[in-house]
């Protein structure tokens, strides 16, 4: 059942009222990740009686793994050892890992030494592995046969396995010494004769990533040949482990958030729940960057004193030129970094980037100065209205040609020196765009009204 606002008032009134048990029995029939969703509009009180509740019914680990970080850690932290102990013991290894995440380091040997020991030491073994890595985000459920079996043999092996798989439509082929050597679709596997050899029917050499490859491997791997798990092996090739699609959604979408904040300037601890304190100090680093930037500009207004002062109407024009510069170059900006990201760059050489986009930005350059410089003519209390016109033409254009050219540059440079190409690069393409749309309105000023 999907909840709607009127679902959610009617069970934040059950909850709130004392009546645990119908509450439950509309819980049991709605999705955990819209369930997690009615956190958000519940008072503290009333969320720990909804997370009582889901305890209750055995339904609080699919629905607390749907939360974001912050509403998460407030949970867990009022939670008791033995009750996240329990928690953690119902989930799988990579979810627990999550969890561990959002709890103080000092409490988690703690939660650890209470899990049972062979689940202790399957989070262990993930814990080994930088967060970053494929072998951090891997499961260790799949379904795996040899290579000499038949299809046949290979069912029945499966069969076996089947409760405690993630990966239900992949079954992956090793040798004698547990190497990697095939995949099979698991439809291609039920489906042909029983006595046909499994590796006449795999596939064979299939993409795999090792355990400390960077996890935006394993992502590209699947968007680019749409596959839906991907196979972790160690250096001698030996399978252990598949980074399954949920996982492969949630590795995507880290990525695509830590592209978006470091183009700001942002950490990707810097979230809507975090602390204002953690917020301060993500933060405050880039201020100063940006503050230096700004006063960087400030010079270059302040070396066109003279101009400003005889040409006043200029001062009116100096945001639209390096607003309008910003924006064609953070739009060349926001191509450029996605095209690296998803690897379309690697179809086209850098210098053809870069000119297309600075040509895209002259283009737009026209139509925009022909508007402006228009509005310059005309616009009361000017001197020279024509050169006036033809000053803020010539700026705009030159400041929009030049952006979409910084635009593509910015991260292709980044990137050449083995930087993240999103690393700070909305502020250093703002600094470029404001300081050259000054200099080129005051430049041309001087050169052309005085």
């Amino acid at each position: 059942m999907r909840v709607t606002p009127k679902h959610g008032e009617y069970i934040r009134k059950l909850i709130s009222s004392g009546t645990p048990g119908r509450a439950a029995l509309v819980l049991r029939k709605m999705h955990p990740a819209d369930i997690a969703e009615l956190f958000g509009s519940l008072t503290p009180s009333e969320a720990t009686l909804l997370v009582e509740i889901l305890f209750k019914n055995e339904m609080a680990g699919d629905v607390l793994t749907e939360l974001p970080e912050g509403i998460l850690q407030d949970i867990l932290l009022a939670l008791d050892d033995d009750r996240t102990a329990a928690l953690l013991g119902d989930l799988e290894s990579n979810d627990a890992l999550l969890f561990l995440e959002a709890i103080p380091e000092e409490r988690t040997d703690i939660l650890l030494s209470l899990l049972p020991v062979q689940k202790r030491n399957r989070i262990e073994q993930l814990l080994i592995y930088p967060e970053d890595s494929c072998g951090y985000w891997m499961s260790r459920s799949y379904m795996c046969v040899g290579a000499d079996l038949t299809a046949a043999e290979a069912t029945q092996v499966i069969r076996e396995q089947s409760e405690d798989v993630d990966v239900a439509f992949y079954v992956y082929v090793t040798d004698d010494d547990d190497r990697l050597c095939g995949v099979i679709p698991l439809r291609r596997l039920v489906t042909c004769l029983p006595d046909t050899p499994v590796r006449s029917i795999m596939m064979a050499e299939p993409f795999n990533v090792n355990t400390e490859s960077d996890r935006e491997e394993a992502a590209s791997l699947a968007r680019k040949y749409n596959i839906m798990a991907i196979p972790v092996v160690n250096d001698n090739h030996i399978l252990v482990g598949v980074i399954p699609g949920d996982s492969l959604f949630d590795v995507m979408e880290e990525e695509a958030t830590e592209d978006m904040y470091r183009m700001a300037g942002l950490s990707e601890d810097d979230r809507i729940f975090s602390p204002v304190s953690t917020a301060f100090r993500q933060r405050f680093p880039w201020v100063w960057v940006n503050l230096f930037t700004a006063f960087t500009a400030s010079l270059v207004v302040r070396a066109f004193q003279g101009t400003i002062e005889s040409v006043a109407t200029l001062v009116a024009f100096m945001p639209v030129v390096a607003g309008m510069g910003g924006n064609t170059g953070n739009q060349s900006l926001v191509v450029i970094t996605r095209g690296i990201a998803l690897g379309e760059m690697e179809f086209s050489s850098s210098l053809k980037a870069m000119f297309k986009e600075a040509r895209v930005g002259l283009l737009t350059g026209l139509v925009a100065a022909t508007v402006a410089s228009l509005i310059g003519i005309f616009f009361p209390g000017g001197q020279n209205p024509l050169l006036l016109g033809l000053v803020i033409f010539l700026a705009m254009v030159g400041n929009m040609g030049l952006a979409g050219l910084l635009g593509a540059a910015i991260p292709l440079f980044l990137r050449a020196i083995g930087r993240d190409p999103a690393l700070g690069s909305n502020i250093l393409l703002t600094a470029f765009t404001d300081s050259l749309g000054y200099l080129l309105l005051l430049g041309l000023g001087m050169l052309i009204i005085q």
